[in-house]
């Protein structure tokens, strides 16, 4: 136990803030700095160079010190944010990078432009290649312990080759599997699996259908332009609603009212079918579709409507009794 905690001890450790974007994750950026872009998708060529910038603006009142570091990124599970890997060596698209290391002093409000250049070797593999740059308060040394944040822009290259895009909707379903809901929102998730070389961004829409085949919803996908990486498998969610859903607490009465409000404020009845239709890849490449049905019953809206109904009923069959013994007594009169 003690050479383990003196093997980390040795080691630089960092307190991370990591800022990227793209469907990826947000967060706010280290001492107050923009970069533009957040996100940096490029095309290269075998064995050419491509030249390009991230822009650095500092818009705290404070001057900032900053070192830049690269490494590579790969999708951690199914939630789309990239996982880093700090302690590896530079291989792959992180090792093309060339750029200052720093420091990069930006007074307030000062603005500066950081040149790159990616250097794909004349063997790079045909398919997609993710890398970020990052910009850190301190700077990369071994043996100490450090606190630092950082804000990073990811890229995404793809070399020109053999590219392969390829990819299918695995599963297509609503929240928990369920088949009955009571009221609005409902909540579908979306598993596109990626079987090609290179990264995709499904877009689209789910159509909703009523139980007579009339469309009563259309619903974004992919609203951010997340992207799947190669041979990755990436969730995606959307939501169908309608109104505000108001918190429900207190007794059994009290929760039934304000459950009947929501139900009122989110009303749908009926079998439904959601229909999702994607495409990505160059030119629309990869397209698929999938649906799913499920029954929304708002049974304390209809509870309370059916007892209405029912006492209208009656109300009206005791007042066409009364009126017709009045009319039978006038007649006979």
């Amino acid at each position: 136990m003690l050479s383990l905690v003196k093997k980390l001890m040795q080691r630089t450790i960092l307190i991370v803030v990591i800022v990227v974007l793209a469907g990826y994750m947000n967060m706010p950026a280290a001492q107050a700095i923009t970069l533009i872009p957040p996100s940096l998708e490029v095309g290269l060529t075998a064995g050419l160079s491509l030249e390009t910038v991230i822009k650095l603006f500092n818009e705290s009142s404070d001057t900032v010190e900053l070192f830049t570091e690269t490494t590579n990124f790969t999708a951690k599970g199914e939630t789309g944010q990239p996982d880093f890997d700090f302690d590896a060596e530079p291989i792959g698209l992180s090792s093309w990078l060339s750029l200052e290391s720093g420091p990069i002093v930006l007074q307030p409000g000062e603005r500066y432009e950081v040149p790159i250049t990616i250097n794909p070797p004349v063997n790079a593999d045909p398919g997609g290649h993710y890398a970020a740059v990052f910009f850190t308060t301190q700077p990369p040394e071994e043996g100490q312990v450090k606190v630092a944040s950082k804000v990073g822009t990811l890229i995404l290259a793809r070399v020109e080759g053999d590219i392969k895009e390829a990819g299918i909707i695995s599963i297509f379903d609503v929240e928990n599997g369920q088949s009955f809901f009571n009221r609005l929102p409902v909540e579908f998730f979306a598993r596109f699996q990626n079987t090609g070389n290179v990264h995709l961004k499904p877009t689209g829409a789910i159509t909703v259908k009523n139980t007579f085949g009339k469309e009563t919803a259309s619903i974004e996908f992919n609203a951010s332009k997340g992207a799947t990486l190669p041979d990755t498998t990436r969730m995606y969610k959307a939501i169908w609603e309608s109104g505000i859903v108001n918190e429900v607490s207190g007794n059994f009465w009290t929760k039934y009212w304000q459950e009947y409000g929501n139900e009122k404020n989110n009303f749908a009845l009926g079998k439904y079918t959601a229909t999702l239709a994607i495409s990505a890849g160059t030119n629309g490449a990869v397209t698929d579709s999938n649906e799913v049905s499920f029954w929304v019953i708002p049974w304390r809206v209809l509870l309370l409507w059916s007892l209405m109904a029912a006492v209208g009923v009656i109300l009206i069959i005791m007042l066409l009794k009364r009126y017709n013994a009045w009319v039978i007594k006038k007649a006979k009169k």
